[in-house]
Protein backbone atom coordinates (compact mmCIF):
# COMPACT_ATOMS: atom_id res chain seq x y z
CA UNK A 1 0.00 0.00 0.00
CA UNK A 2 3.19 2.53 0.45
CA UNK A 3 3.39 2.23 -3.43
CA UNK A 4 -0.08 3.36 -3.85
CA UNK A 5 0.19 6.23 -1.15
CA UNK A 6 3.64 7.65 -2.82
CA UNK A 7 1.45 7.47 -6.97
CA UNK A 8 -0.92 9.11 -5.10
CA UNK A 9 1.10 11.85 -3.67
CA UNK A 10 3.05 12.11 -6.65
CA UNK A 11 0.35 12.99 -8.61
CA UNK A 12 -0.86 15.70 -6.34
CA UNK A 13 1.81 17.10 -5.84
CA UNK A 14 2.72 17.24 -10.02
CA UNK A 15 -1.24 18.66 -10.32
CA UNK A 16 -0.44 21.24 -7.57
CA UNK A 17 2.86 22.25 -9.59
CA UNK A 18 1.46 22.64 -12.97
CA UNK A 19 -1.81 24.78 -11.25
CA UNK A 20 1.10 26.94 -9.63
CA UNK A 21 3.41 27.57 -12.55
CA UNK A 22 0.02 28.53 -14.69
CA UNK A 23 -1.33 30.46 -12.04
CA UNK A 24 1.45 32.10 -11.21
CA UNK A 25 2.29 32.91 -15.40
CA UNK A 26 -1.57 34.34 -15.64
CA UNK A 27 -1.72 36.58 -12.33
CA UNK A 28 2.02 37.89 -12.74
CA UNK A 29 1.32 38.54 -16.41
CA UNK A 30 -1.65 40.07 -16.11
CA UNK A 31 -0.58 42.78 -13.58
CA UNK A 32 2.69 43.19 -15.69
CA UNK A 33 -0.03 44.51 -18.62
CA UNK A 34 -1.92 46.25 -16.38
CA UNK A 35 1.03 47.89 -14.92
CA UNK A 36 2.90 48.94 -18.02
CA UNK A 37 -0.04 50.06 -19.67
CA UNK A 38 -1.11 52.40 -17.13
CA UNK A 39 2.57 53.61 -16.88
CA UNK A 40 2.82 54.28 -20.14
CA UNK A 41 -1.27 55.84 -20.67
CA UNK A 42 0.36 58.42 -17.87
CA UNK A 43 3.73 58.99 -20.07
CA UNK A 44 1.65 59.60 -22.96
CA UNK A 45 -0.53 61.64 -20.88
CA UNK A 46 2.52 63.92 -19.90
CA UNK A 47 3.97 63.97 -23.46
CA UNK A 48 0.47 65.92 -24.76
CA UNK A 49 0.88 67.91 -22.36
CA UNK A 50 4.24 69.62 -22.31
CA UNK A 51 3.59 70.07 -26.19
CA UNK A 52 0.20 71.99 -25.49
CA UNK A 53 2.03 74.12 -22.99
CA UNK A 54 1.18 72.47 -19.79
CA UNK A 55 -2.79 72.57 -20.85
CA UNK A 56 -5.27 69.66 -21.46
CA UNK A 57 -4.65 68.40 -24.82
CA UNK A 58 -7.70 68.75 -27.66
CA UNK A 59 -8.93 65.89 -28.98
CA UNK A 60 -9.20 65.14 -32.70
CA UNK A 61 -12.93 65.34 -33.77
CA UNK A 62 -13.67 62.27 -35.01
CA UNK A 63 -10.71 60.15 -33.28
CA UNK A 64 -9.17 59.13 -29.98
CA UNK A 65 -5.46 60.24 -30.24
CA UNK A 66 -4.45 63.61 -29.71
CA UNK A 67 -2.87 65.93 -32.14
CA UNK A 68 -0.30 67.54 -30.63
CA UNK A 69 -0.35 71.10 -31.22
CA UNK A 70 2.67 73.30 -32.17
CA UNK A 71 3.92 76.40 -29.83
CA UNK A 72 5.86 79.21 -31.69
CA UNK A 73 8.23 78.45 -28.70
CA UNK A 74 8.12 74.93 -28.45
CA UNK A 75 7.73 72.34 -31.05
CA UNK A 76 9.79 69.54 -29.58
CA UNK A 77 9.43 67.50 -26.68
CA UNK A 78 12.90 66.54 -25.12
CA UNK A 79 11.97 63.36 -23.34
CA UNK A 80 15.73 62.68 -21.30
CA UNK A 81 18.47 64.94 -23.31
CA UNK A 82 17.49 67.76 -24.60
CA UNK A 83 21.54 67.68 -26.41
CA UNK A 84 20.80 64.30 -27.76
CA UNK A 85 19.16 64.31 -31.25
CA UNK A 86 17.62 60.63 -30.43
CA UNK A 87 16.03 62.31 -28.03
CA UNK A 88 14.67 64.74 -30.29
CA UNK A 89 11.54 63.49 -31.33
CA UNK A 90 8.12 64.22 -32.39
CA UNK A 91 5.56 62.81 -29.80
CA UNK A 92 3.94 60.65 -32.32
CA UNK A 93 6.81 59.37 -32.89
CA UNK A 94 7.28 58.51 -29.39
CA UNK A 95 4.26 56.96 -29.48
CA UNK A 96 5.36 54.85 -32.52
CA UNK A 97 8.30 53.22 -30.77
CA UNK A 98 6.00 51.63 -28.21
CA UNK A 99 5.52 48.14 -29.02
CA UNK A 100 1.96 47.69 -30.59
CA UNK A 101 0.77 45.40 -27.09
CA UNK A 102 1.40 48.01 -24.51
CA UNK A 103 0.92 51.10 -26.94
CA UNK A 104 -2.71 52.81 -25.18
CA UNK A 105 -5.10 54.10 -27.54
CA UNK A 106 -5.42 57.39 -26.03
CA UNK A 107 -8.52 59.44 -24.49
CA UNK A 108 -8.99 62.55 -23.12
CA UNK A 109 -9.38 61.58 -19.77
CA UNK A 110 -7.92 64.14 -17.89
CA UNK A 111 -11.09 65.41 -16.17
CA UNK A 112 -9.98 61.84 -13.83
CA UNK A 113 -6.29 62.96 -13.58
CA UNK A 114 -4.72 66.18 -11.20
CA UNK A 115 -2.72 67.62 -13.30
CA UNK A 116 -0.70 71.22 -13.54
CA UNK A 117 2.73 72.56 -15.05
CA UNK A 118 4.82 74.83 -13.72
CA UNK A 119 7.05 77.39 -16.00
CA UNK A 120 10.11 77.88 -14.29
CA UNK A 121 14.00 79.48 -15.69
CA UNK A 122 16.75 77.45 -15.73
CA UNK A 123 17.61 78.65 -12.39
CA UNK A 124 14.69 76.92 -11.01
CA UNK A 125 12.22 79.96 -10.12
CA UNK A 126 9.02 79.55 -10.18
CA UNK A 127 7.20 81.88 -13.19
CA UNK A 128 4.44 80.56 -13.81
CA UNK A 129 1.87 77.83 -12.34
CA UNK A 130 -0.12 75.92 -15.27
CA UNK A 131 -3.53 74.94 -14.24
CA UNK A 132 -6.82 73.63 -16.04
CA UNK A 133 -8.52 73.38 -12.39
CA UNK A 134 -8.18 73.59 -9.17
CA UNK A 135 -5.25 72.18 -7.92
CA UNK A 136 -4.97 70.05 -4.51
CA UNK A 137 -1.49 71.74 -4.26
CA UNK A 138 -0.63 74.59 -1.98
CA UNK A 139 1.68 77.16 -3.34
CA UNK A 140 4.34 75.98 -0.68
CA UNK A 141 3.52 72.15 -1.61
CA UNK A 142 4.21 73.14 -5.57
CA UNK A 143 7.83 74.80 -4.53
CA UNK A 144 8.79 71.86 -2.76
CA UNK A 145 7.99 69.48 -5.59
CA UNK A 146 9.76 71.64 -8.00
CA UNK A 147 12.78 71.98 -5.56
CA UNK A 148 13.24 68.36 -5.73
CA UNK A 149 12.54 68.16 -8.92
CA UNK A 150 15.45 70.89 -9.91
CA UNK A 151 17.57 68.65 -7.47
CA UNK A 152 17.20 65.64 -8.90
CA UNK A 153 18.66 66.38 -12.25
CA UNK A 154 16.19 64.21 -14.43
CA UNK A 155 13.84 64.82 -17.62
CA UNK A 156 11.39 62.21 -17.04
CA UNK A 157 10.84 60.12 -13.02
CA UNK A 158 8.73 60.18 -10.61
CA UNK A 159 8.37 61.36 -7.01
CA UNK A 160 6.20 60.26 -4.20
CA UNK A 161 3.44 58.92 -6.92
CA UNK A 162 3.91 62.09 -8.87
CA UNK A 163 5.37 61.87 -12.46
CA UNK A 164 6.73 64.64 -14.24
CA UNK A 165 8.35 65.71 -17.65
CA UNK A 166 10.93 68.37 -17.56
CA UNK A 167 11.37 70.38 -21.23
CA UNK A 168 13.07 73.27 -22.13
CA UNK A 169 10.31 76.20 -23.01
CA UNK A 170 13.52 78.51 -24.09
CA UNK A 171 16.77 79.42 -24.14
CA UNK A 172 16.26 80.50 -21.21
CA UNK A 173 12.82 79.08 -18.89
CA UNK A 174 12.04 75.56 -18.47
CA UNK A 175 8.47 73.90 -18.70
CA UNK A 176 7.72 70.96 -15.17
CA UNK A 177 4.89 69.05 -16.15
CA UNK A 178 3.12 67.14 -13.24
CA UNK A 179 0.56 64.11 -13.02
CA UNK A 180 -0.42 62.57 -9.84
CA UNK A 181 -0.74 58.96 -9.87
CA UNK A 182 -1.55 58.47 -6.31
CA UNK A 183 -4.38 56.77 -7.15
CA UNK A 184 -3.70 54.69 -10.22
CA UNK A 185 -0.88 53.60 -7.58
CA UNK A 186 -3.20 52.54 -5.02
CA UNK A 187 -5.07 50.95 -7.51
CA UNK A 188 -2.75 49.13 -8.47
CA UNK A 189 -1.09 47.78 -5.14
CA UNK A 190 -5.07 46.74 -4.30
CA UNK A 191 -4.66 44.84 -7.69
CA UNK A 192 -1.63 43.12 -6.65
CA UNK A 193 -2.84 42.15 -3.31
CA UNK A 194 -6.24 40.76 -4.39
CA UNK A 195 -4.20 38.58 -6.98
CA UNK A 196 -2.18 37.14 -4.38
CA UNK A 197 -4.81 36.05 -2.63
CA UNK A 198 -6.97 34.61 -5.29
CA UNK A 199 -3.72 32.99 -6.31
CA UNK A 200 -3.34 31.49 -2.70
CA UNK A 201 -6.91 30.63 -3.03
CA UNK A 202 -6.53 28.94 -6.04
CA UNK A 203 -3.96 26.73 -4.76
CA UNK A 204 -5.88 25.73 -1.62
CA UNK A 205 -9.08 25.09 -3.72
CA UNK A 206 -6.33 22.83 -6.17
CA UNK A 207 -5.33 20.76 -3.21
CA UNK A 208 -8.44 19.84 -1.73
CA UNK A 209 -9.63 19.04 -5.68
CA UNK A 210 -6.55 17.33 -6.21
CA UNK A 211 -6.80 14.83 -3.27
CA UNK A 212 -10.05 12.96 -4.18
CA UNK A 213 -9.19 13.18 -7.83
CA UNK A 214 -5.86 11.37 -7.12
CA UNK A 215 -7.71 8.99 -5.54
CA UNK A 216 -10.28 7.88 -7.95
CA UNK A 217 -7.20 8.11 -10.82
CA UNK A 218 -5.13 5.78 -8.49
CA UNK A 219 -8.13 3.20 -8.06
CA UNK A 220 -7.22 0.98 -10.88
CA UNK A 221 -3.84 0.41 -9.98
CA UNK A 222 -4.47 0.32 -6.31
CA UNK A 223 -7.58 -2.59 -7.29
CA UNK A 224 -4.31 -4.55 -9.68
CA UNK A 225 -1.60 -4.18 -6.51
CA UNK A 226 -4.45 -5.71 -3.88
CA UNK A 227 -4.89 -8.32 -6.32
CA UNK A 228 -1.71 -9.02 -7.28
CA UNK A 229 -0.26 -9.21 -3.27
CA UNK A 230 -3.57 -11.46 -2.45
CA UNK A 231 -2.56 -13.95 -5.17
CA UNK A 232 1.14 -13.82 -3.83
CA UNK A 233 0.29 -14.61 -0.75
CA UNK A 234 -2.15 -17.27 -1.01
CA UNK A 235 -0.36 -18.76 -3.62
CA UNK A 236 2.76 -19.12 -1.33
CA UNK A 237 0.50 -20.39 1.63
CA UNK A 238 -0.70 -22.89 -0.74
CA UNK A 239 2.56 -24.15 -2.05
CA UNK A 240 4.03 -24.73 1.87
CA UNK A 241 2.08 -28.02 2.28
CA UNK A 242 3.41 -29.28 -1.22
CA UNK A 243 6.82 -28.72 -0.36
CA UNK A 244 6.37 -30.17 2.53
CA UNK A 245 5.03 -33.42 1.88
CA UNK A 246 7.44 -33.58 -0.54
CA UNK A 247 10.58 -33.24 1.73
CA UNK A 248 8.78 -36.03 4.41
CA UNK A 249 8.89 -38.29 0.89
CA UNK A 250 12.43 -37.55 0.28
CA UNK A 251 13.40 -38.14 3.96
CA UNK A 252 11.73 -41.05 3.77
CA UNK A 253 13.11 -42.01 0.00
CA UNK A 254 16.44 -41.43 2.05
CA UNK A 255 16.29 -43.92 4.60
CA UNK A 256 15.68 -46.62 1.98
CA UNK A 257 17.48 -45.56 -1.07
CA UNK A 258 21.32 -44.40 0.09
CA UNK A 259 23.69 -42.38 -1.65
CA UNK A 260 21.19 -41.30 -4.61
CA UNK A 261 22.59 -38.07 -6.83
CA UNK A 262 19.31 -37.70 -8.31
CA UNK A 263 17.33 -37.49 -4.88
CA UNK A 264 19.88 -35.33 -3.49
CA UNK A 265 19.51 -32.56 -6.14
CA UNK A 266 15.42 -32.69 -5.65
CA UNK A 267 15.99 -32.44 -2.16
CA UNK A 268 18.73 -29.53 -2.48
CA UNK A 269 15.78 -27.90 -5.14
CA UNK A 270 12.89 -28.52 -2.50
CA UNK A 271 14.67 -26.68 0.36
CA UNK A 272 15.42 -23.97 -2.41
CA UNK A 273 12.01 -23.75 -3.28
CA UNK A 274 10.33 -23.86 0.20
CA UNK A 275 13.30 -20.47 1.18
CA UNK A 276 11.90 -18.94 -1.88
CA UNK A 277 7.62 -19.31 -0.69
CA UNK A 278 8.52 -18.05 2.83
CA UNK A 279 10.18 -14.69 1.53
CA UNK A 280 7.81 -14.38 -0.66
CA UNK A 281 5.24 -15.08 1.89
CA UNK A 282 6.81 -12.34 4.44
CA UNK A 283 6.68 -9.81 2.00
CA UNK A 284 3.38 -10.13 1.09
CA UNK A 285 2.52 -10.24 4.23
CA UNK A 286 4.35 -6.66 4.66
CA UNK A 287 2.70 -5.40 2.02
CA UNK A 288 -0.31 -6.23 3.82
CA UNK A 289 0.38 -5.03 7.10
CA UNK A 290 -0.41 -8.53 8.83
CA UNK A 291 3.64 -8.82 9.92
CA UNK A 292 3.13 -8.74 13.62
CA UNK A 293 6.47 -7.44 15.12
CA UNK A 294 7.33 -8.15 19.04
CA UNK A 295 9.00 -4.98 20.26
CA UNK A 296 10.69 -5.57 23.35
CA UNK A 297 14.41 -4.71 25.07
CA UNK A 298 17.16 -6.84 24.27
CA UNK A 299 21.39 -6.71 24.05
CA UNK A 300 21.72 -5.49 20.27
CA UNK A 301 25.49 -6.26 20.94
CA UNK A 302 24.89 -10.40 21.99
CA UNK A 303 22.05 -10.33 18.63
CA UNK A 304 24.78 -8.86 16.65
CA UNK A 305 27.47 -11.64 18.10
CA UNK A 306 25.14 -14.86 18.07
CA UNK A 307 23.67 -14.27 14.59
CA UNK A 308 27.44 -13.62 12.79
CA UNK A 309 30.05 -15.80 14.72
CA UNK A 310 29.02 -18.55 12.78
CA UNK A 311 29.86 -17.51 9.44
CA UNK A 312 33.45 -17.55 10.69
CA UNK A 313 33.65 -21.33 9.27
CA UNK A 314 31.60 -20.44 6.34
CA UNK A 315 34.37 -17.22 5.60
CA UNK A 316 37.02 -19.47 6.47
CA UNK A 317 36.31 -22.10 4.48
CA UNK A 318 35.42 -19.52 1.18
CA UNK A 319 39.15 -18.14 2.22
CA UNK A 320 37.90 -14.85 3.05
CA UNK A 321 38.08 -13.02 6.52
CA UNK A 322 35.78 -12.13 9.09
CA UNK A 323 36.36 -9.62 11.92
CA UNK A 324 34.41 -8.01 14.53
CA UNK A 325 34.01 -4.36 16.06
CA UNK A 326 30.93 -4.64 18.11
CA UNK A 327 30.09 -2.36 21.18
CA UNK A 328 29.32 -4.14 24.32
CA UNK A 329 26.07 -3.34 26.18
CA UNK A 330 23.83 -1.71 23.50
CA UNK A 331 20.33 -1.91 24.21
CA UNK A 332 17.39 -2.01 21.79
CA UNK A 333 13.62 -2.03 21.91
CA UNK A 334 12.56 -3.92 18.71
CA UNK A 335 11.53 -7.40 17.42
CA UNK A 336 14.77 -9.59 18.19
CA UNK A 337 14.30 -12.26 15.05
CA UNK A 338 13.54 -10.30 12.67
CA UNK A 339 16.67 -7.95 13.37
CA UNK A 340 18.51 -11.21 13.88
CA UNK A 341 17.59 -12.28 10.10
CA UNK A 342 18.92 -8.60 8.61
CA UNK A 343 22.52 -9.05 10.72
CA UNK A 344 22.33 -12.82 8.77
CA UNK A 345 21.22 -11.58 5.74
CA UNK A 346 23.76 -8.73 5.27
CA UNK A 347 26.64 -10.98 6.16
CA UNK A 348 25.76 -14.19 3.92
CA UNK A 349 25.49 -11.48 1.41
CA UNK A 350 29.19 -10.24 1.92
CA UNK A 351 30.36 -13.10 2.17
CA UNK A 352 28.47 -14.50 -1.37
CA UNK A 353 29.26 -11.43 -3.40
CA UNK A 354 33.14 -11.17 -2.58
CA UNK A 355 35.80 -13.11 -3.98
CA UNK A 356 38.49 -15.05 -2.48
CA UNK A 357 40.63 -13.26 0.33
CA UNK A 358 38.16 -10.91 0.72
CA UNK A 359 37.97 -9.01 4.25
CA UNK A 360 34.55 -8.72 5.83
CA UNK A 361 34.20 -6.69 8.66
CA UNK A 362 31.18 -6.44 11.00
CA UNK A 363 30.59 -3.45 13.29
CA UNK A 364 27.77 -2.16 15.55
CA UNK A 365 27.79 1.44 17.53
CA UNK A 366 25.42 4.09 18.65
CA UNK A 367 25.45 7.60 17.65
CA UNK A 368 22.97 9.69 19.89
CA UNK A 369 20.04 7.72 19.93
CA UNK A 370 20.61 5.66 17.04
CA UNK A 371 22.25 2.35 16.29
CA UNK A 372 24.06 1.45 13.43
CA UNK A 373 25.09 -1.82 12.02
CA UNK A 374 27.64 -2.05 9.35
CA UNK A 375 28.85 -4.81 7.25
CA UNK A 376 31.58 -3.61 4.99
CA UNK A 377 33.69 -6.12 2.45
CA UNK A 378 36.51 -5.26 0.05
CA UNK A 379 36.22 -6.70 -3.82
CA UNK A 380 34.64 -5.96 -6.93
CA UNK A 381 32.19 -3.41 -5.03
CA UNK A 382 28.74 -2.42 -6.83
CA UNK A 383 28.15 0.21 -9.50
CA UNK A 384 26.20 3.38 -8.50
CA UNK A 385 23.66 3.25 -10.93
CA UNK A 386 22.75 -0.44 -9.26
CA UNK A 387 22.93 0.70 -5.48
CA UNK A 388 19.34 1.22 -5.29
CA UNK A 389 17.84 -1.37 -7.48
CA UNK A 390 19.73 -4.35 -5.53
CA UNK A 391 16.78 -3.29 -2.68
CA UNK A 392 14.41 -4.49 -5.35
CA UNK A 393 12.51 -7.88 -5.43
CA UNK A 394 14.21 -10.24 -7.66
CA UNK A 395 17.05 -8.13 -9.13
CA UNK A 396 20.17 -9.84 -9.68
CA UNK A 397 23.18 -7.62 -10.26
CA UNK A 398 25.09 -10.14 -11.54
CA UNK A 399 22.82 -13.21 -12.85
CA UNK A 400 25.54 -15.88 -12.96
CA UNK A 401 27.62 -14.84 -9.95
CA UNK A 402 24.10 -14.81 -8.32
CA UNK A 403 23.11 -18.73 -9.99
CA UNK A 404 26.38 -19.65 -8.60
CA UNK A 405 25.76 -18.75 -4.97
CA UNK A 406 22.06 -19.07 -4.84
CA UNK A 407 19.43 -16.75 -3.77
CA UNK A 408 16.31 -15.50 -5.79
CA UNK A 409 17.35 -11.41 -4.87
CA UNK A 410 14.67 -11.26 -1.82
CA UNK A 411 17.20 -10.98 1.13
CA UNK A 412 17.70 -7.09 0.90
CA UNK A 413 14.39 -6.56 -0.20
CA UNK A 414 13.31 -8.27 3.39
CA UNK A 415 15.93 -6.71 5.08
CA UNK A 416 15.20 -3.21 3.72
CA UNK A 417 11.49 -4.12 4.84
CA UNK A 418 12.23 -4.74 8.22
CA UNK A 419 14.29 -1.85 9.22
CA UNK A 420 11.53 -0.16 7.57
CA UNK A 421 9.13 -1.60 9.87
CA UNK A 422 11.86 -0.30 13.19
CA UNK A 423 11.26 3.15 11.93
CA UNK A 424 15.07 2.68 10.81
CA UNK A 425 16.98 2.83 7.47
CA UNK A 426 18.79 0.30 5.34
CA UNK A 427 21.19 1.79 2.57
CA UNK A 428 24.34 0.96 0.53
CA UNK A 429 27.36 2.16 -0.63
CA UNK A 430 30.14 1.26 -2.76
CA UNK A 431 33.27 1.93 -4.71
CA UNK A 432 33.37 -0.07 -7.56
CA UNK A 433 36.56 -2.90 -7.68
CA UNK A 434 37.58 -1.70 -4.12
CA UNK A 435 34.49 -2.00 -1.47
CA UNK A 436 31.18 -2.44 -0.54
CA UNK A 437 29.29 -1.91 2.65
CA UNK A 438 25.52 -1.91 3.73
CA UNK A 439 24.31 0.25 7.08
CA UNK A 440 21.46 -0.42 9.26
CA UNK A 441 19.94 2.47 10.88
CA UNK A 442 17.68 2.28 13.55
CA UNK A 443 16.25 4.29 16.55
CA UNK A 444 16.91 2.64 20.29
CA UNK A 445 13.28 3.10 20.70
CA UNK A 446 10.77 3.09 17.99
Amino acid sequence: MKVIKQLQVKFVYSMILIEMIVFAIIFVSLNFIITRREYQESKTFLTYLVNNGGHRPKPKPHGKNLKPIDFPRYTEFEDIDATSSASREHPEDLLRNIPSFFRPEYEDKSNLRNYFAVRTTNEGEILEVIQDFPLNYTDDEIESLVREIITENEKFDSIGGVMYCVSQFSETEQIICLLNRNSELKTLGKLYIYSTLLYILSIILSVLISIPISKYMVKPAKEAFIKQKQFIADASHELKTPIAVIGANIDVLESEIKDNKWLAYIKTENKRMGELVKDLLYLAKNDAGRNELTFSEFDFSNAVENSVLPFEVVAFESGKTLEFDIKKGIICNGDEKSLKQVFIILVDNAIKNSENGAKITVRAYTEGQKIIYKVHNTGAGIPKEELEKIFLRFYRSDSSRVRKTGGYGLGLAIARAIATDHGGTLVADSEQGKWAEFTLTIPRKK
